[in-house]
């Protein structure tokens, strides 16, 4: 029968593309990001907005070059420890947990929970602009795939889970193959502190091969070389299907009872791709979360608030599902590292977190 032999949960910023010294660079657009959601009540407010009301706390947090080399410093680092968890582990097999972000699926079609079964899976060197920061935009494209992969899947792994689910009750999307190009409209539903805000984004149509959350596991933890993936998707970011907490834990649960359900000799990992709180740092809400997975804490990962895991912030529900696949097993969560980078005076940046389970 196959075994999950490893969990690992790893942010996926496009700043651990960037030197340290290109951070201030990075955040200078953060001002004009739409998407920006504030803790404690998960409210939309654009910079300006939060900047008369954000806490001192956060204004004199430091936000120099020197502070950028240690958190730069400490999120390679940690990187560099679960891919070489990854090597020392040996899987047969990887299953991908993370989400979609205008790639390949937009309002046209837009599942809560999918799984990709063909033989290979395309990954594709980025095309970037020359726009506002030539330089910065080629380095994160090159951070999410610098080489031309046709990445191997386990097929046979990819249908039984697949089938399992559905015995399971969930209702999962598949497919086996993928268009080259790729395109549509996306809107993002955020609260306000009176009603919704809705923004339209229309991405044009491009070539787009594996997103971004996959991607980045192949090229910075595995080293674009691969063992055979299955990659599995969550509709963590768009309303109003967007998956629940409960939901989450118990979808990763669900795989992780199937993996164990497979009758065939081989190990696998387990991997959830994303968060944690990002484009606004919500180190609240991501200590909650790491707790309860240190604890398996069921009750916990199911009832973390949906209003705090909204934006950027809802790919911690990669996390959570994870939580609920190692909960089925007896390995323990090892927290290699969490690092809060406030990059400008409202807390805009991310919650960077690496753990393991082994």
């Amino acid at each position: 029968m196959a075994r999950v032999a490893a969990g690992i949960g790893t942010s996926h910023s496009p700043m651990f593309a960037l030197p340290a010294d290109l951070w201030e660079r990075y955040a200078s657009r953060d001002h004009l990001n739409e998407e920006l959601i504030f803790p404690p009540h998960g409210w939309n407010l654009s910079y300006d907005e939060a900047l008369a009301s954000v806490p001192d706390e956060i204004r004199q947090r430091p936000r120099t070059v020197e502070a950028s080399t240690q958190q730069a410093g400490l999120c390679n680092a940690a990187l560099d420890q679960l891919a070489e968890t990854l090597r020392s582990v040996r899987p047969d097999v990887t299953v991908i947990i993370s989400d979609d972000q205008d790639e390949w699926f937009f309002e046209d079609n837009m599942p809560m929970f999918s799984v990709y079964w063909g033989e290979t899976v395309p990954m594709r060197p980025r095309k970037h602009s020359k726009g506002h920061d030539p330089e910065i935009t080629k380095l994160i494209a090159d951070g999410y795939g610098d080489v031309p992969l046709d990445v191997p899947v386990r097929a046979d792994l990819g249908r039984h889970l697949i089938e399992f689910l559905a015995d399971q009750d969930f209702d999962v999307a598949h497919f086996n193959y993928c268009a080259q190009q790729h395109g549509g409209r996306i809107t993002r539903r955020l609260p306000r502190e009176h009603g919704e805000v809705q923004l339209d984004r229309v991405t044009p149509v491009r070539e787009q091969a594996l997103p971004h959350g996959f991607a980045f596991v192949i090229k910075r933890l595995c080293g674009n070389v691969p063992v055979p993936i299955v990659p599995v998707f969550q509709n963590t970011c768009y309303p109003p299907n967007a998956v629940r907490p409960g939901r989450a834990h118990d979808f990763g649960r669900a795989l992780a009872e199937a993996v164990a359900a497979w009758e065939a000799d081989v190990t696998v990992a387990l991997v959830a791709s994303g968060g944690l709180s990002h484009f606004v740092v919500d180190e609240e809400i991501d200590r909650q979360l790491l707790d309860a997975l240190r604890k398996k804490d069921e009750k916990a990962l199911r009832g973390l608030p949906r209003h705090r895991l909204l934006s950027g912030t809802s790919e911690s529900l990669n996390w959570i599902a994870l939580g609920g696949a190692m909960g089925a097993t007896d390995l323990e969560m090892e927290l290699v590292d969490y690092v809060p980078v406030y990059r400008s005076a409202v807390g805009t940046g991310g919650g960077w977190a690496f753990a393991r389970w082994i």
